[in-house]
Formats: structure tokens, sequence, C-alpha cells
């Protein structure tokens, strides 16, 4: 990490909010075209870049009525969305599992070249050791 743009913010080992941070990755990790345009997954709106989220079409309180996503740090180990059910790709997505992860992980691709802006990933979870 090389700045904090914006702090997050922990309740316990509830995610409460994420922070805003600028990085510094080899392009084995990460690439900055793709990482800065594809669509953010889980945002209402952002500056910039499309964004996507349950509530978007559903009507005034569609915001107040959309679930939470929830991720933890338990015990050396990260939980994404830890409400949807864990489990494989669907075999006729055009998405890998590594791909799936990547887009769960971070909210949006950093990585993967492949189309962005009509997934579903708000039914997918991931759960890895904490390095």
């Amino acid at each position: 990490m090389l700045a904090e743009q914006w702090p997050g913010h922990m309740l316990g080992p509830l995610l409460f909010a994420r922070a805003g941070v600028r990085v510094a990755a080899g392009r084995r990790h990460l690439f900055n075209e793709i990482a800065e345009g594809s669509t953010m997954y889980w945002a209402y709106a952002r500056n910039n870049r499309p964004a996507q989220d349950l509530s978007h079409g559903w009507g005034g309180n569609s915001q107040w009525r959309t679930r939470f996503r929830r991720d933890y740090t338990i015990a050396g180990e990260f939980f994404y969305n830890v409400d949807a059910t864990p489990g494989p790709p669907d075999p006729e997505d055009d998405l890998t599992a590594d791909e799936w992860r990547e887009l769960v992980r971070h909210r949006c691709f950093v990585r993967c070249a492949k189309p962005h802006g009509d997934r579903f990933p708000y039914d997918r979870s991931h759960r890895e050791p904490r390095s």
C-alpha cells in the first residue's frame, strides 16, 4: 500500500467500510487499466467508473430493502460475502473459479479482461487465509 485515501472501519471482526488505498503491484497481481475501469459491484455509485448494486432499478426505497454485503476477518481468515452460498461456478458461465474469486474478493476485476458489466457476483462467497 502506498497511501490511504480514506480510512476503513471495522466493528469487531465485521468490515463496516472498506478503506480507499493506492497500491503498487506487479502485472502478475493487478492490471491498472482493468482495476481502474471495471464495474465496481456492491456499490451504488462511483466517480469515473461503472457501479452496480442490487438496489439499482427497484424504486425509491430499494437501498433500504437490499441486504448488506458482510465481510469478516476471524481467526486468521477472511470471509467475503458470508450470506451467499459457497459453491462451484455455474458450468455454463464463462468465468473460471479464480476469476469469480477475484470478483468477490475485490468487488471488481483487477486482472480478468473478460466483459465486466453484466455479472451477478451477489450469490457468491469466498474464504481465504489471511497472509
